[in-house]
Formats: C-alpha cells, structure tokens, sequence
C-alpha cells in the first residue's frame, strides 16, 4: 500500500506497474497544475475521493466534488485545481494504447505522452511569475529526460 503526499505521486515504481499509469494527487486549498497538458494517445479519468475543486478542460471549467469521474480525451488540454477553501485528493488512471512506453529512460511515469503547453496556463495562474519560473524549471527537466532517451 502507498499513502499519497501531497501533489502529484506517479506510482509505477511502487506499485510496478507495466500495463496502466495510476498516479495520486493531493492538492492542497487554492493550488492546482501550473500548466494545461494534453496527451499523443493516452485517454485519462480523474476519480475524485475527497474534497472539491475544478477541472479545466480545453476552454471549460468543470466543478469536482468527491464522488466525480471526468473522462479526458488525449488531444484536450487540461489541469486541476484545489478550491481555495478546501484541499482535493484523487486518483488519475490513464490507458496505454500500445506497447513502448515509457519512451524516455528516467521518465517518473509508466505512460510518458504527455504534452505540457507550456505558454497556455490553466486561468488560476495567468499573469503569476513565479509560476512562470516554475514551469521554465520543469519544461528544462522533461528536455533534459527526452535528451537522455
């Protein structure tokens, strides 16, 4: 059994998992993705067990509560956000289409498509710059894992 910390914890390592990508989120009050992403194949549904907050896909804002299932299709950019008066845990399970993943040597999750749209970001962080410098850190990590192959 894994406990899941706060934010997002793939657990492919963990769990060894080879054939779904599960991983945990724990967000806390008013905190959310800090980039809208989408997928090349993998379908994922955000399972939602405590708490309240939105999902934004594509131009939607979608409100969660615990009990709610969201389907994503691959190409839809999407994020999540915690509500600012209250913390939001949950599970993401995504589908592999294929063989061949991971693709990247180092990647932290089992299904490794994602496409973060970096200069696009979720409406709760617009205009924030520290946010800015968040996501020009982890947009240089994820080259640096594809570089390393």
């Amino acid at each position: 059994m894994v406990s899941p910390p706060e934010w997002l914890t793939p657990l492919k390592k963990p769990l060894e998992l080879s054939g779904v990508g599960v991983s945990t989120f724990n967000l806390p009050a008013g905190k959310g993705y800090t980039f809208m992403h989408t997928h090349e194949e993998q379908e994922e549904v955000y399972i939602i067990l405590s708490g309240k907050g939105i999902i934004q896909i594509e131009d939607e804002a979608i409100e969660l509560a615990s009990g709610d299932f969201v389907r994503v299709s691959p190409s839809a950019r999407r994020a999540i956000k915690a509500d600012d008066a209250s913390s939001m845990g949950g599970i993401v399970v995504g589908g592999v289409a294929k063989s061949g993943y991971p693709r990247y040597r180092g990647s932290k999750t089992l299904i490794d498509d994602g496409v973060p749209d970096w200069d696009n970001l979720p409406p709760w962080c617009a205009g924030n710059e520290k946010i800015a410098k968040i996501n020009e850190r982890l947009k240089a990590e994820r080259q640096a894992i594809k570089a390393a192959g």
